[in-house]
């Protein structure tokens, strides 16, 4: 039996190829499995290869491996950028009948499936690719009713015909690779459970969140790979009273979404690197404003267009340091899809308390990836909304100067001025781009600037004080080495201690969710031996901060091939890496 099966399907845009991993990822975790998902596509509007791959389990899985046991190729291309994480006991299931003749090597399974005949036999070419997922379920001993369901919610609208006739084509697969192979040998029998999990990926996750903390305006701009979290909220947010508004552009998208935050409401954009530099322009205008924002970035490879539907973890200096002058931000980055949920709750708390832009960080490695969940790991009980100094006829009056007039941006110790939405009875009052006095009036006299900025600034002061920046680790606590990581990158570290410890490696993780402030790891760097920071760029962006912050200096292990970090390949590099000595100070 095995547990831990790794499944592809790949072919060229227009294949189907997503619909049919997204289904297959669905009966899997309708019948009780543990899935994580990987996706490659072209960065080419008329499209391109396109593969999408599932690891699945009965207990959790975080991360891709380099192995595939079943692949479904419908190109010949499939199976050669596949070649490396082929096996001998690996199945690869093809159409023998199409233009194309296999090139599959001799110690593996080729299993040659008719697809487009049984296809049309069952009512259009078009399922070629649900029978061949009927086929990888006779394979892996996969009872194929489990498929009945994820087909009956992807094709449920388009009738009842549609719904049979893809069952059928999923039937003709199984009964075709029943009737015509003997694959007992490979010993795939799928194991199922009772158990009920919950199957989303990242982007998801942020617009879920965004929904439970209260976000009631978005605007965005469509742009790979953040156009999904607007997709999610469309048609979701309405329900609550919210809008989503699609905006011409990214400049106009915040723009939007800061007078929505003016208006009262939580307000979200999200874009990724592209769209952030041209959002730059308004950052500070948030900030000197004091309206509290949401910005997502889901991070891609730059810079200029440069690959955008691949891994990177690039924009961090953007995020920390975009924007001419000095504003005040915080940046938080999730380092899982249940954080991706937890952390938008958080910086839509993090916004209206202290009145200042906070920037979500994401990545495409996390915001595509579907990865399943037990459902109380978004128990919506334990959301808790902050909306911060916001004043109303009971309390106003103590903000109000001699003259009656709403002191907006009144100086206070904290830093936290109070907030009056439009229709505040005696809260009017004005907010623009330039220095302002307590009543929000031009101003250019040095001692009121020197308040203004140093009030803004103490915001962040009092957030660290008052805020948990704290870090979660895993591994050995006492161990001798200590890695590093933020974002995405803490799946593959979790299962690369696997590989590790059976080398008799221990390893400390320390994975960090906050970028900016971040909490302070001297002590643990200087009781490590060796400390190594991991992330996907090249110039190790986050292990500069870190050196900043200890004054040491760190090893790196950094990828920035467009591709995410796989267990077994991080542990390879770890260790290396230990064996190499500490770049000199």
């Amino acid at each position: 039996m095995a547990e831990d099966l790794n499944w592809a399907v790949g072919g060229e845009a227009g294949d189907g190829i997503d619909s049919t991993g997204k289904i297959f990822a669905q009966a899997l975790s309708r019948a009780g499995r543990h899935v994580f998902t990987s996706k490659d596509f072209a960065s080419r509007i008329r499209g391109g290869y396109t593969a999408y791959k599932i690891r699945t389990s009965v207990d959790q899985v975080q991360s891709v491996v380099d192995r595939l046991d079943i692949l479904v190729a419908l190109t010949q291309r499939t199976i050669d950028e596949n070649l490396d994480e082929l096996h001998e006991d690996s199945a690869i299931i093809y159409d023998g009948e199409r233009s194309w003749e296999a090139e599959i090597p001799e110690e593996m399974n080729a299993v040659d499936v008719p697809l487009k005949s049984l296809a049309e036999d069952a009512g259009g070419a078009i399922m070629r690719n649900i029978v061949a997922l009927g086929a990888a379920c006779e394979i892996t001993g996969f009872n194929v009713e489990y498929l009945d369901e994820a087909l009956e919610k992807r094709f449920g609208g388009k009738g009842s015909k549609i719904v049979e006739n893809n069952k059928a084509a999923a039937r003709a697969g199984q009964e075709y690779v029943q009737e015509h192979y003997d694959l007992d040998h490979l010993g795939y029998n799928l194991e199922t459970t009772d158990n009920d999990y919950v199957l989303l990926n990242g982007n998801e996750a942020i617009g879920m969140g965004a929904l439970a903390a209260g976000c009631r305006f978005y605007a965005g701009y469509p742009i790979t790979p953040a156009t999904s979290i607007m997709e999610y909220l469309t048609g979701r947010i309405e329900d609550y009273g919210g809008h989503v508004v699609q905006a011409e552009d990214e400049l106009s998208a915040i723009n939007m979404a800061l007078g929505g935050a003016r208006a009262g409401a939580r307000s979200m954009t999200a874009t990724s690197g592209a769209g952030i530099d041209l959002m730059t322009e308004t950052f500070g205008l948030v900030a000197t404003s004091e309206t509290p924002l949401v910005i997502c970035d889901v991070q891609r490879s730059g810079p200029s267009t440069g690959m955008p539907t691949k891994q990177e973890q690039g924009d961090l200096n953007m995020a920390l340091y975009a924007g001419h002058g000095e504003v005040p931000r915080f940046v938080v980055a999730p380092t899982s899809i249940t954080e991706c949920f937890w952390k938008t709750v958080e910086a839509f708390n993090l916004a209206e308390k202290y009145q200042t832009p906070v920037f979500l960080i994401s990545d495409l490695a996390m915001s595509v990836t579907e990865q399943t969940f037990p459902p109380e790991a978004f128990d919506m009980d334990d959301v808790e909304i902050d909306r911060g100094k916001l004043v109303d006829e009971d309390n106003i009056d103590e903000w109000l100067d001699e003259q009656g007039r709403f002191r907006a941006h009144a100086v206070t110790d904290d830093g936290v001025s109070p907030r009056a939405i439009p229709g505040t009875t005696d809260g009017a009052h004005m907010s623009t781009g330039l220095e302002h006095d307590e009543l929000g009036r031009r101003t250019e006299e040095q001692d009121e600037r020197v308040e203004q900025v140093d009030k803004r600034s103490r915001k962040v002061e009092t957030a660290k004080e008052n805020e948990n920046w704290d870090y979660r680790e895993f591994g050995n606590e006492d161990a001798d080495n200590l890695i590093i990581s933020w974002g995405s990158n803490e799946g593959a570290l979790a299962e690369a201690l696997d590989y590790l410890e059976e080398d008799g490696i221990d390893i400390r993780v320390i994975s960090v969710p906050y970028i900016f402030p971040r909490p302070d790891l001297t002590d643990e760097i200087e009781a490590a031996d060796d400390v190594i920071v991991v992330e996907c760029n090249a110039t190790g962006q986050f292990a500069d901060l870190i050196e900043h912050d200890v004054l040491t200096r760190v090893k790196r292990i950094n990828k920035y091939t467009g591709v995410r970090f796989k267990a077994d390949e991080l542990a390879e590099q770890i260790t290396e890496k230990l064996s190499e000595e500490v770049p000199a100070q």
